[in-house]
């Protein structure tokens, strides 16, 4: 008859179990430490609507840095040799909100219609194809300025009177 010596088993599960989440703590701080924040990752932007708004909160001292990086967007839509980044300038509006918003913030809304199905409307994209030597600076320009994020809103019109 063959015994178990539980005893064994378990003193040997103490030193595995450790060394394993050992491991893994290690991978998980060296993944972030070497993960970069550049501006080319941004994850790519597209709409699932017909027209879409982009809620956009602002802090009230950096209303013009994100201006600026707004103005430095439009031009690069306007000038891009890609057909789809003039189609999207044609149908991309920014509007600044007289009412404050959440905590003073202040408010821009991009009202895109119509939205040009899977097109990537990642401003560091953008930005990068017409500035490649400014994208990072501006891209934080653009980051920096936000006071609570962006609100994301795909609509599709369901009444024209």
């Amino acid at each position: 008859m063959r015994s178990f010596n539980i005893g064994a088993l378990l003193r040997g599960w103490v030193i595995v179990v450790p060394a394993v989440i050992a491991a893994l703590v290690t991978g998980v701080v060296l993944g972030m430490a070497l993960t970069t924040n550049r501006a080319e990752a941004q994850a790519a932007r597209t709409f699932s609507g017909g027209t879409a708004m982009m809620l956009n909160y602002i802090k009230p001292e950096a209303t013009g840095d994100f201006e600026e990086v707004m103005n430095k967007l439009g031009a690069a839509l306007q000038a891009s040799e890609n057909e789809e980044r003039g189609t999207q300038a044609e149908g991309w509006k920014i509007y600044k909100a007289s009412e404050p918003g959440p905590n003073n913030s202040v408010l821009y809304v991009w009202f895109i219609d119509p939205v040009v199905p899977g097109a990537d409307y990642a401003v560091s994209k953008i930005l990068n194809e017409a500035f490649p030597t400014e994208v990072q600076e501006l891209y934080e320009s653009f980051s920096n300025a936000f006071a609570g994020g962006q609100s994301m809103v795909n609509l599709d019109l369901i009444a024209d009177f």
